[in-house]
């Protein structure tokens, strides 16, 4: 079975949580929040929706709510920070989400010893409760990695990149172009021709796009049923679920699992 941590198991009452440690190999898990993790030494892998990436020291790996991943290594000294998207900018996170797409970086020594220096500074105010000046500092903290990756290049957020980063914590729940609209502070008529506009495809199928992608990493990684996947992948209706499914990848949900898992 998949592990799934929540906010609660992790980050508990916080809204953000710095942890320094020596990990073993996890096996596929995924969680409800933002993780950034910097190695500070070790070998091994990260598996990130499937591809392999080698963990080396001064790299560091960013995961989203969508992306499933692994650990092997024997023994690696780490950083890790996770955060909910309530106590970040969000043209700042959509800058990073953008810029990552769940990959990783490597870092100079100058960098490793700021951001580590700024972790530390973050995990003093978090543990205080002090929400305003850790809002600060892990601001500063994505805005360094943006820098580091000339993401300031990219300007402020649009309106559709805060639809997207609002779907992208969204997507399991019952949501429609109303709320990304209210959210943006747009009618659903505006929303709906900006987001096809820019994403080439309309809000509904954008949406389904990022559900099945999720379904279809639980059906590979997860022994949940099918039902419970389609559920958990935020679909309402299973009859549709299934059919539409076939539509897009010509074989059943069932029948994807059988071959992936081959």
């Amino acid at each position: 079975m998949i592990d799934r941590y929540t906010r609660l198991q992790k980050i508990k009452n916080q809204k953000v949580m710095v942890k320094e440690k020596t990990i073993s190999s996890y096996p596929t898990h995924w969680h409800e929040f933002y993780e950034i993790e910097l190695i500070i030494s070790g070998s091994g892998s990260y598996i990130i929706d499937g591809v392999e990436r080698k963990i080396e020291k001064n790299m560091l790996f960013f995961m989203t709510p969508v992306n499933f991943h692994k650990v092997i290594t024997d023994a690696s000294q780490v950083i890790t920070l996770m955060f909910t998207g309530e106590i970040c900018d969000r043209n700042m996170l959509s800058k990073l989400s953008t810029v990552f797409n769940s990959d990783s970086v490597m870092l100079s020594e100058e960098d490793v010893q700021y951001l580590v220096s700024v972790m530390r500074e973050l995990n003093l105010a978090s543990s205080e409760n002090d929400d305003e000046y850790s809002f600060y500092l892990l601001n500063s903290i994505i805005g360094k990695i943006c820098r580091i990756n000339n993401a300031h290049r990219h300007g402020y957020m649009s309106k559709v990149q805060n639809a997207m980063l609002y779907i992208q914590n969204n997507f399991r729940n019952d949501i429609g172009l109303s709320d990304i609209a209210a959210d943006a502070d747009v009618t659903p008529a505006y929303m709906s021709y900006l987001f096809t506009k820019e994403c080439g495809v309309n809000f509904k199928e954008y949406l389904n796009t990022i559900r099945y992608d999720y379904t279809k990493k639980l059906l590979e990684y997860s022994n949940m049923t099918v039902t419970d996947i389609c559920f958990e992948s935020g679909f309402c209706d299973y009859a549709n679920f299934e059919r539409h499914f076939k539509q897009r990848f010509s074989v059943s949900p069932t029948q994807y699992r059988r071959e992936r898992k081959k």
